[in-house]
């Protein structure tokens, strides 16, 4: 991009500004990166040395992240059980949308939408893909692989959504959510188990889903060098660079 003024900020990825709900933090940042319009010329790259502290609603030891409800994830890796995996798969998505919906409500707006199904509809395409017969596209308008990835992208994101409305202090840090789901979640077994079907398919677009898109490096443990097939990009403990122009 080369920038003219850059922060490098040592923050999660998707969090350039740091925690959230800390104002003040918030504004040394920003402040810092106005600070690069100083210079009389660019390029400038500076460094902003402090770490980003805790949410506000967390405790240090991170005993304020709780999911409201225990979930138990069937082994990921299990053949042969795609039916088994839909019905615990939409078994758990009833248990969470109490929560999906106080959530909605309290934000008054939700990042899911890009598929043309509804969250079970979601669950029943993903879940077609484990088995022998893959479905055809809910939509004129996309090829199968594209609404795969829509369906898959919705689920994740009510996921996210339905577990941040949980009850008592803040959901924890984007790093404990991402560990809950994938490690956690009936849903976070189905989309490794599809990662594997996408990685061993003969369509070049399937293997590009399961190489790129799917798992964060985080889970797959990738060194994002292409060695194990996998360029997909990390979702979190990620330097973040802001560009100031």
């Amino acid at each position: 991009m080369r920038p003219p003024r850059a922060l490098w900020v040592p923050f999660e990825l998707g969090r350039p500004f740091g925690a959230p709900n800390d104002p003040e933090f918030q504004t040394r940042v920003l402040k810092a990166l106005l600070g690069t319009l100083e210079a009389e010329s660019g390029p400038v790259l500076a460094d902003f040395d402090e770490d980003a502290p805790l949410s506000a609603d967390a405790d240090d030891d991170g005993e304020g992240w709780a999911c409201p409800i225990e979930l138990k994830a069937p082994p990921p890796r299990t053949e042969g059980d795609a039916a088994a995996l839909e019905q615990a798969l939409l078994r758990e998505i009833g248990q969470l949308r109490p929560w999906y919906e106080l959530s909605v409500e309290r934000r008054g707006r939700t990042t899911v939408g890009v598929s043309p199904l509804d969250i079970e509809g979601n669950a029943r395409y993903v879940t077609a893909f484990l088995g022998d017969a893959w479905p055809e596209s809910p939509s004129e308008d996309m090829d199968a692989a594209v609404a795969l990835k829509h369906a898959f992208e919705d689920m994740r994101a009510w996921y996210f959504e339905a577990v941040a409305a949980q009850p008592g202090r803040a959901a924890g840090t984007s790093t404990q959510v991402v560990d809950w789901f994938w490690n956690e979640t009936t849903a976070g077994a189905v989309l490794r188990k599809l990662d594997e079907v996408c990685r061993g398919s003969d369509d070049e677009v399937m293997q590009a889903l399961g190489g790129f898109l799917l798992l964060p490096r985080r889970v797959t443990g990738s060194v994002g060098d292409g060695s194990d097939g996998r360029l997909n990009s990390e979702y979190g403990n990620n330097p973040a660079i802001m560009a100031a122009e």
